[in-house]
């Protein structure tokens, strides 16, 4: 176990992970778009996952659990790629938000609307197939079954530069994709003294609804540039770092054949084949300070994305009254009432009063309509 996350510092914060990004979404099912909800999922499930893994092998590398390793392993490359569909649909959504005063002049909101099908298509492809589909082409470059580390769990390993254009290739496009859409649609909701009108419609005053609407872009901006800004930093010190390793990366080997690269005929992996579970203990990754970045990283990167996302989304005036029924639920069950007053803000204040005995609650009501 590395010293700087003693256990069960680890499996506590990706507990805590899986909390924050699920309990948005129980508590605002219809609110929220399938890009939020795809992203959500991908980083709970990563998150639980994580928790999983840093039980198990917290202070070993035995193999148990193969068959979890099998599925948690193609989980993880699939949450890679989907986490960065699902930004850049939330992107794309921001950007068209900030450009819809423009297009009003042309575009009716029924026009607009006609859309939806073959857009709901598009995200469903992006944030489900494109997982799908990276994660079956991940066999053509995968030398082992998988590594087994000490504390993070199992993990894939890959071979060859066809890694690059297989998993690393859609990511880094995605972020890049997303950085610009994000930067364009700052860009755009920053000009002009009137940005209330990018959420009106053929000339609508804001009502309710585009109150709502408002409110949602910013959500969806804010997410777009933390995500952005996390993300995309770390993936091109990543990328770059592969790539001048040299032949200390397995990513920078030919790939010569299918054999080559299952059969461990050179490279990284000599004398392993596709069935090969490899084990590394601490005491091997923890002496190099890039090996130490990754498996941190690795186990603290989805925790962070449901900070975020927890903290764009679960901190809304609507959640604040889910918490404020929450924390009541219980001292009114014990008989203690409380007087709800919610403020602009969504923020609710509470006068409370215990009264064990209900028959004379209702004596002293009736006495109070007297």
């Amino acid at each position: 176990m590395y010293a700087l996350t003693p256990y069960p510092i680890t499996p506590i914060g990706n507990f805590i992970g899986v909390v924050l990004a699920l309990l948005p979404l129980f508590c605002q099912i219809r609110k929220l778009s399938l890009a939020v909800w795809g992203y959500a999922l991908w980083i709970a499930s990563t998150n639980f996952i994580m928790f999983v893994n840093t039980i198990i092998w917290h202070d070993n590398i035995k193999i148990v659990a193969s068959v979890w390793c099998d599925i948690v392993t193609k989980l993880i490359i699939g949450a890679g790629v989907g986490t960065r569909a699902c930004a850049l649909i939330i992107c794309v959504h921001v950007y068209r938000m900030a450009s819809l005063k423009r297009s009003l002049a042309t575009t009716s909101c029924s026009q607009l609307q006609r859309r939806r099908p073959a857009a709901l298509i598009c995200e469903i492809l992006l944030i489900v197939g494109l997982p799908i589909l990276v994660m079956a082409l991940y066999i053509i470059v995968q030398p082992v079954r998988f590594i087994i580390y000490e504390e993070m769990g199992c993990s894939f390993a890959e071979y060859s530069f066809v890694g690059y254009i297989i998993y690393y290739a859609p990511v880094l496009v995605t972020n890049l994709i997303s950085a610009f859409l994000t930067l364009i649609a700052c860009t755009k909701f920053r000009e002009g003294p009137k940005k209330d009108s990018i959420f009106k419609c053929d000339g609508q005053e804001p009502d309710v609804e585009t109150t709502s609407s408002k409110l949602e872009f910013k959500r969806l901006l804010v997410i777009a540039c933390l995500d952005t800004a996390f993300n995309l930093p770390v993936l091109i010190l990543i990328t770059i770092y592969s790539v001048v390793s040299g032949s200390n990366d397995s990513l920078n080997y030919p790939y010569i054949s299918w054999k080559n690269v299952h059969d461990g005929a050179g490279g990284n992996f000599p004398g392993t084949s596709l069935s090969t579970i490899m084990q590394v203990p601490a005491s091997d990754w923890g002496t190099d300070g890039w090996n130490i970045f990754n498996v941190k990283w690795d186990e603290w990167l989805y925790v962070a994305h449901a900070i975020m996302f927890f903290s764009v989304f679960g901190t809304t005036p609507q959640m604040r009254k889910y918490y404020c029924a929450m924390l009541w639920y219980i001292p009114e069950r014990l008989g203690y009432k409380r007087r709800v007053q919610v403020d602009s803000r969504g923020l609710c204040t509470s006068a409370m009063k215990f009264s064990p005995n209900p028959n004379e609650e209702k004596e002293n009501r009736r006495m109070e309509l007297k």
